[in-house]
């Protein structure tokens, strides 16, 4: 039986883990066509929690486009995705899918060759590029406009939505208000990992998505169905465990979903030959996979000053207290408030901290302070 506790890539069907409630609710308003605002932090499985809620809304004949941000470089490739993508689910006839697209006028039909061979369609950037913010308007009223010939249903999902900014945040952020609140055939998912930012987005009154939406705020997964979730695969593979003891799998994981499908495949690989699960052996699950990471970890390192290693050793130890506090400083050995300053900037530029709302620093990284921990051992 192959491990099923998947984790770092898209997580679908029964090796998702639980959010039933969560999809749910997101159908629901779907099925609405109403707007959310998806608020997650990092790790806790957004992105496989949209792809199984695409899945589903798709099994029920929903037409679903789901584009990520990251894969938009610009306003123009934005266009053309949004574009594509919901014209390829409303029409799948490919001759009435070139007539539609083909009567665009700021994008022009694009047919390029699928990995299979077959004929793709698709549409490009006609005009230039200063007016690319209206082709984007333009392909998102054809979206609407099919939709409502069609008489079907269609879901936009922007993943990492929070990066609008990088396209002159402001201007665009108007001009797809004043569009989107127009439509009333297509539903809208708005998904980000930057909670300060999409919090800010909706919540404030000077910005042009306010109220535009309702928020849903992504929290861990409950804890009885989780651990139902890992005991129900742990049976299946005939390990012998005690139930009370995998709590702390999640107490380790922090309750991060990707840290406890980290956690798990390395508990199911450690057990195959004894087939048995025991409290000494969760403990050290931590410190395998922060020897595994350990080249990964190593090159960060390097990478940061002594005042940020500093820092990086003190935060390990506890990850909960503020660290402009004198208590923090004193005991520690670390300041002044400028320096750390300095240094929690530029850890969060590089990827290993991230800032919470409750103005608290994690690592992006949850075993990194394992590692760590071996690295104060061997220095003091």
């Amino acid at each position: 039986m192959e491990n099923p506790f998947k984790y770092g890539g898209v997580v679908r069907g029964s090796y998702f883990a639980d959010r039933k409630d969560e999809i749910k609710e997101l159908r629901r308003e779907m099925l609405n066509q109403n707007r959310v605002f998806l608020v997650s932090p990092r790790r806790y499985g957004k992105t496989c929690l949209l792809l199984n809620l695409v899945d589903e809304l798709r099994s029920k004949k929903i037409a679903c486009a789901y584009i990520d941000l990251n894969a938009c470089p610009d306003i123009k490739s934005l266009a053309s995705m949004i574009t594509t993508l919901s014209s390829r689910e409303l029409e799948t006839n490919r001759d009435k899918l070139f007539k539609i697209l083909s009567g665009l006028q700021r994008l022009r039909l694009k047919v390029s060759t699928g990995p299979d061979g077959s004929i793709v369609a698709g549409v490009e950037l006609a005009v230039d590029e200063k007016e690319a913010l209206e082709a984007l308007l333009e392909g998102m009223r054809h979206t609407e406009e099919l939709a409502a010939k069609k008489k079907k249903k269609l879901v936009i999902i922007i993943d990492e939505f929070s990066d609008i900014q990088k396209y002159n945040g402001a201007s665009v952020e108007k001009a797809l208000r004043s569009e989107i609140q127009r439509q009333s055939e297509v539903g809208y998912i708005f998904s980000g990992s930057e909670q300060s930012v999409m919090l800010s987005m909706v919540r404030e009154k000077s910005r042009a998505f306010y109220k535009l939406g309702r928020i849903l705020e992504l929290g861990p997964i409950e804890q009885t169905a989780y651990i139902r979730f890992i005991r129900g695969w742990l049976k299946k593979g005939k390990f012998a465990f005690e139930g009370q003891h995998l709590t702390r799998v999640l107490e380790i994981g922090n309750h991060v979903p990707y840290n406890i499908q980290r956690l798990c495949s390395v508990m199911w690989d450690q057990a195959l030959e004894s087939r048995r699960i025991s409290p000494e052996l969760i403990e050290k699950l931590p410190v395998v996979i922060a020897k595994q990471d350990s080249p990964h970890y190593e090159m960060q390192w390097r990478a940061a000053s002594q005042p940020q290693k500093l820092l990086l050793i003190a935060l390990s130890r506890d990850q909960s207290v503020k660290p402009f506090s004198r208590d923090f400083q004193l005991s520690h050995g670390i300041g002044p408030s400028s320096s750390i300053k300095a240094s929690l900037e530029s850890l969060v530029k590089k990827g290993i901290l991230f800032k919470r709302l409750d103005g608290s620093y994690r690592f992006v990284d949850g075993f990194m302070p394992y590692w760590i921990d071996q690295i104060r051992r061997n220095l003091y």
